[in-house]
């Protein structure tokens, strides 16, 4: 923990992962898909402690997250940067991402961690605990963990009143 750090996460906490259209959603479907978690494997995968994190908080950092996405899609020569946006968020149970278990093996997979800075000083990352696994099993986690989770999306309209509304995507085609 930090010193920005408004202390250790609990597991009754809900947690708020901010989805980018088009990474983090189907084009056929519309829909969230499991790809949201994928930086668990990796990096960390960012999120916010919902009843923690102030409305700026989780606005400046989905402008970042908005502004990145749409440079990137510029420089893959897509220019499509105008679809690149806010989709909504996926909230989740701290303890629900804490005790999954993929079947078949016996500690959990994931775990969460207070990473607050000063600009963030509700922010958390969460982990896949089981590093260099085959890489069909990595899959097998994040997808059967997302199984468990995608109830939990709300639409970038929905979100704290409209907070995100204005980083939806221009258009979507």
């Amino acid at each position: 923990m930090s010193e920005h750090s408004p202390g250790p996460i609990e597991d009754t906490e809900t947690l708020v992962r901010i989805i980018i259209i088009p990474d983090h959603v189907q084009g056929s479907t519309g829909l969230p898909k499991a790809s949201v978690l994928t930086h668990a494997q990796s990096i960390g995968m960012s999120v916010f402690r919902d009843g923690l994190a102030s409305d700026d908080e989780i606005l400046t950092a989905a402008k970042q997250l908005v502004h990145n996405a749409r440079a990137a899609a510029l420089r893959q020569g897509k220019n499509k940067d105008k679809n690149v946006g806010v989709f909504g968020v996926l909230r989740m149970s701290c303890g629900e991402i804490r005790s999954f278990r993929l079947a078949g093996e016996p500690d959990p997979s994931y775990c969460v961690y207070d990473t607050a800075t000063r600009a963030a000083p509700a922010h958390a990352d969460a982990f896949q605990r089981i590093a260099n696994g085959p890489p069909e099993v990595v899959d097998a986690r994040r997808n059967a963990l997302f199984e468990c989770l995608k109830a939990g999306f709300v639409s970038v309209d929905q979100f704290r009143g409209g907070l995100l509304k204005s980083l939806a995507p221009e258009r979507v085609s």
